[in-house]
């Protein structure tokens, strides 16, 4: 039977002919180091930031302040368990070198594609202060749960139907004034919701008092870029039924500091082999059965939000 081997050649060549899929909730972290250990430090979350009193020469430095009691978290893991069946291997072997290398590269693309979906998915969950998300635990479905603290979410009373320009503007500043309030500071990204970007559209594109954009995908005024959400996923509780969700709900803009101190690193993954970090690892093992080679796919991910950087205008329902 032939042997199919994965290479991290073969890995990292999937990855560089896949560019990641438009997605404003990944675009948000920029930072995606790799972490050594398969525990998130909780001040990694809730580390205290601002401004500090500078030190004296030769006195004590300052102790950054962790707001949580809980020391640490673990971060769970996405793993896929897959074949290529007797059949498939059949093809393989008699394949040429580059169909071999075309038919792990398809198995392998498959993957990365489940990979970066559950990984959107848990940071559109992050975005918005919590994970709750499902998770296998032997047959059943249960809940993978990490708090990350409250996004402050600022009501606003105009509807959509009377909204301004000036209003929009008005409600993006208050997002930004209160993120100084909480000595959060700098460029901001800006997300609204479908219903509310079809809105922003329309207003921009009939004034005329300043320059604007209407483009796919975004709206530029007044000095910002409104980006139009693109980023939704299934989530599946554990009686079965699914549900599809996005990361601004209906009539919400959500405003993000750019330098908040958000990342997105990717933790040492389980197995016993390769013991690090990396973002992504496949391996194939024959089976015992002579029915075919199962390839094994893992990663590790875990989104790193700072609440104070995010705030959640909610305009009024009509």
């Amino acid at each position: 039977m032939a042997v199919v081997m994965i290479s991290p050649a073969d890995i990292e060549r999937v990855v560089a002919d896949n560019p990641p899929a438009a997605s404003n909730a990944l675009d948000y972290f920029k930072r995606r180091p790799l972490k050594n250990s398969a525990y998130i430090a909780v001040r990694d979350i809730m580390q205290e930031i601002g401004n500090i009193p500078v030190i004296r020469r030769g006195d004590t430095g300052i102790r950054p302040v962790s707001q949580s009691g809980v020391e640490l978290i673990e971060p769970m893991p996405i793993e896929i368990d897959d074949t290529f069946s007797a059949v498939e291997l059949d093809e393989y072997e008699r394949s040429s070198q580059a169909g071999k290398q075309q038919l792990v590269q398809e198995k392998l693309q498959q993957h990365l594609t489940l990979v970066r979906a559950t990984t959107r998915a848990l940071c559109v969950q992050a975005l918005n202060g919590a994970i709750d998300y499902m998770m296998k635990a032997g047959t059943a479905i249960v809940r993978y749960q990490v708090n990350y603290g409250t996004v402050q979410v600022i009501d606003n009373a105009k509807t959509l139907a009377n909204l301004t320009v000036g209003d929009l503007i008005s409600a993006i500043n208050s997002g930004i004034q209160a993120m100084a309030a909480n000595q959060v500071g700098g460029p901001v990204d800006i997300v609204a919701a479908a219903d509310l970007f079809a809105v922003i559209a329309t207003l921009v594109s009939s004034q005329k008092a300043f320059n604007a954009t209407v483009a796919p995908g975004y709206v530029d005024m007044g000095g910002f870029r409104v980006k139009l959400d693109n980023d939704s996923y299934v989530d599946q509780e554990a009686g079965g039924t699914k549900t599809t969700k996005t990361l601004c709900g209906p009539r919400q803009l959500m405003i993000r500091a750019e330098n908040a101190g958000q990342s997105l690193p990717y933790c040492k993954i389980d197995d016993v082999v390769l013991r690090e970090a990396v973002p992504l690892y496949s391996f194939t093992k024959d089976r015992a059965d002579q029915r075919g080679t199962d390839i094994f796919t893992k990663s590790k991910p875990f989104p790193l939000v700072n609440v104070r950087g995010i705030k959640i205008i909610r305009f009024a329902a009509s």
